[in-house]
């Protein structure tokens, strides 16, 4: 077997060059694209691994004259900050599979050894172009649309690696669930798994929560007590809400992330712990990092990988299907046969925006099933401000983001941000994603769009996706 290490530190290129030979694996190393392609020229590779960052050279522009040269060569992108979106590029221009740099080099040279070697189901990375295999229905995941499964290609891509993973979305969109399903395709299956909100807890609990604490350490601590992190030492600790977290806390957060070591509350001896730590937000942590109210140091930590879950509106196909599972499940704990709710109703579901997003629809189908008399879904009794807004839900149809008394159950802040959001996707849809015209259109600069884009993680890709171009 013959390997080419692609990469600008010169120290990494003498480390894994001594770990590949110790494996008894031939390794070629370069520092730039273009020893790259002379090396290419020189010899034949059974497999390339790639650094995306190569000084001022983008690894992933080499890919397609890498593969152009040598079309049988397995490339592998690492890097030591990936993002899915990068992970799914370099996946979609050729390469096999995509890895995170870590502290064991050993870590790459047996996975490019099992990938190399057949064993690439154990290694859990789908190939390029391949579907991931994965069934949402798996993971309690309910929907067949396109968004959905991208979400799950990302959980697929994610599968072999062991690296800290941010979850965004609104509120009530399933981020637990997608955290739970990271957990169980992972390498540390069978492994503890703990859910924690971090919003829900006052500070002083929260820390005890977290890292544990002696005996004596406060009034009522009577025992000695373990914390979540090592209590789920090799397994997974989901930290949900994490921009509710206190900044005095964010600070103790990223020493364990950095050490991997806990200190309980008043004790002065740290522990080891192994925890995978994914943490979720239905707040922008950019923002929250310029407003001060996030350390930027903390964010870089926790956002090494991210997965962003969008809101029930944006994937409205999928809102039958969720009906019909909750009503099968509460027809069951109720002991009830409601029938599947008639097609007006059906449509007047799939037009509401749903602000709740999925835990919002699920309790909507519980209070219809509760309610019915006559084993029917009534519109009245699953919408609690139904009285008077059957203008307002025919406007929804119409393409209105939500309905007004949405609005008012939202504090100022949330609600012109979903306004401002909303407002963005349409301008996008008239101009059918040309970043001058709507510039035009909204008298901005179109550095102002671009600015709103990345704010709400709007991407050209999910734009065209939904115009279906």
């Amino acid at each position: 077997m013959r390997i080419l290490v692609v990469d600008d530190d010169p120290c990494l290129l003498e480390l894994l060059s001594a770990r590949f030979r110790a494996a008894g694996i031939h390794c070629d190393t370069a520092e730039c694209l273009s020893e790259t392609s002379e090396m290419l020229r020189r010899h034949r590779y059974d497999g390339i691994l790639l650094d995306v960052h190569l000084g001022t050279e983008d690894g992933l522009d080499a890919l397609p004259v890498i593969l152009r040269e040598s079309p049988a060569t397995r490339v592998f992108v690492m890097t030591a900050q990936g993002s899915i979106e990068v992970a799914v590029d370099a996946m979609e221009k050729g390469a096999t599979s995509f890895l995170v740099k870590t502290g064991d080099p050993g870590v790459l040279v047996e996975g490019i050894r099992n990938r190399i070697g057949g064993n690439e189901k154990s290694a859990g990375l789908a190939d390029a172009g391949q579907p991931s295999g994965l069934k949402a229905s798996d993971f309690g995941l309910i929907g067949e649309s396109k968004s959905l499964q991208r979400v799950l290609d990302y959980v697929d891509i994610l599968r072999d690696v062991d690296s800290r993973v941010l979850i965004t979305g609104e509120s009530g969109t399933g981020k637990e669930v997608v955290a739970k399903a990271l957990h169980t395709t992972s390498r540390r299956e069978g492994k503890r798994f703990e859910a924690i909100n971090c919003g829900a807890i006052p500070e002083n609990l929260l820390e005890s929560e977290l890292f544990g604490h002696k005996r004596g350490a406060f009034t009522d601590a009577k025992s000695d007590h373990k914390g979540f992190f090592e209590t789920c030492s090799d397994g997974t600790l989901f930290l949900d809400e994490i921009g509710e977290m206190p900044l005095q806390l964010q600070v103790k957060l990223l020493r364990v992330l950095q050490e991997s070591r806990v200190t309980p509350v008043g004790s002065n001896q740290s522990i080891k712990v192994n925890t995978r730590v994914i943490a979720a937000t239905n707040r922008s942590l950019e923002e929250e990092v310029r407003k001060g109210r996030f350390r930027e140091d903390l964010f870089y930590r926790l956002s090494v990988l991210k997965i962003h879950l969008p809101p029930l509106r944006e994937r409205r196909s999928d809102i039958p299907l969720l009906v019909n599972y909750f009503l099968g499940l509460f027809n069951a704990r109720f002991g009830k046969t409601v029938s599947a709710p008639a097609q007006d109703v059906m449509s007047r579901l799939s037009a509401r925006a749903w602000p709740g997003n999925i835990r919002e629809l699920q309790n909507c189908v519980e209070r219809g099933v509760v309610l019915s008399r006559d084993q029917k879904l009534h519109l009245e009794h699953m919408l609690d401000d139904q009285a008077g807004s059957d203008a307002v839900l025919a406007a929804s149809a119409l393409g209105t983001p939500t309905l007004f008394a949405d609005y008012l159950a939202m504090p100022l802040s949330e609600a012109k941000e979903n306004f401002e959001k909303y407002y963005l996707r349409e301008l996008l849809k008239l101009s059918r994603g040309n970043i001058s015209e709507a510039a035009r259109i909204c008298g901005r600069y179109r550095a102002d769009i671009y600015r709103l884009m990345v704010k709400y993680e709007m991407t050209r890709e999910c734009l065209r996706e939904e115009l279906g171009t």
